[in-house]
């Protein structure tokens, strides 16, 4: 498994936004690159992460577990990065 910060820190965008789109832009990322991203975070993880439709995406149970997480772990990194 190979999860890293960035991949991390698109997921919780995505998720804050409700929208790939708009985090694409946001990221300044392709939104198709993001999109991958984002479906390569849950094979590597083995859940889906949110269901998606036309209206942007909704975070299933597992991408709320998540989110809780990846946002701490973005703090933490902010931290450390501040510390070193």
């Amino acid at each position: 498994m190979s999860i890293d910060y960035r991949q991390l820190r698109y997921f919780v965008e995505v998720a804050t936004l409700g929208s790939i789109n708009k985090a694409a832009v946001r990221l300044y990322i392709a939104q198709p690159a993001l999109s991958r991203r984002m479906r390569q975070l849950e094979y590597e993880l083995g859940v889906d992460l949110f269901n998606r439709s036309s209206n942007g995406v909704e975070l299933t149970p597992a991408g709320r577990r998540l989110l809780g997480h990846a946002a701490a772990l973005g703090e933490e990194f902010r931290r450390m990065r501040e510390f070193v």
